[in-house]
């Protein structure tokens, strides 16, 4: 719970700065529309040229609007794939969910201070439903949880295949990387 409060609360800073964003670009472009009126033919294509780029961003802030506002209401978000080799050895996936717009912010934060190297990431699947893809992929895989006890832990021993075999089972399109760079590790293993 403390970690959606969180995530919300970063959202809501994500929908501030690109509500500034959209009334920056709005506004730009009523004066380049008033421009326009007052031109020579010559100023009046360049300043169309420059029209159609700011519709163009105010069109992508508003396609991130949309997608903080559904992050927002409940259960869109990012199931995610990833490894630390490093830290859990090969075959040790942790397959969790963030409602972030920047789901490799959560990634990041998870491989900071608590363990010894970041971690790699394997899938990055967007669900209108991400709790319960990430519930259906927990269920596929509950008998190969590393911590039986808690489950809130999610990490699972599995082999990458079949994961991959799940993944895609469940999201077809879903990209799915077969390799960890494990730089950190590797290169730590090569200056011992």
């Amino acid at each position: 719970m403390r970690q959606e409060a969180e995530e919300r609360k970063i959202l809501e800073q994500q929908q501030k700065k690109l509500e500034k964003e959209e009334s920056k670009y709005k506004n730009e472009i009523e004066s380049v529309k008033i421009a326009i009126s007052t031109s020579n033919q010559d100023e009046v294509e360049k300043l169309k040229k420059r029209l159609q780029e700011l519709t163009d961003q105010l069109n992508k802030i508003d396609e991130r609007k949309e997608k903080i506002i559904s992050l927002q209401n409940g259960q869109a978000g990012w199931v995610y794939v990833i490894s630390n080799i490093g830290s859990f050895g090969d075959n040790v996936f942790k397959i969790g969910m963030t409602r972030r717009d920047e789901p490799q912010e959560r990634v990041d934060e998870l491989g900071n201070a608590s363990v010894p190297f970041p971690f790699d990431v394997h899938s990055l699947i967007f669900s209108a439903n991400a709790v319960e893809l990430e519930n259906r992929i927990h269920q596929i895989l509950d008998r190969k949880r590393v911590n039986k006890i808690n489950k809130r832990k999610e990490f699972f021993e599995v082999d990458i295949d079949e994961l991959e075999r799940i993944v895609h089972q469940i999201d077809p399109s879903a990209d799915f990387k077969m390799t960890a760079l494990a730089e950190q590790y590797n290169q730590s293993l090569s200056l011992k």
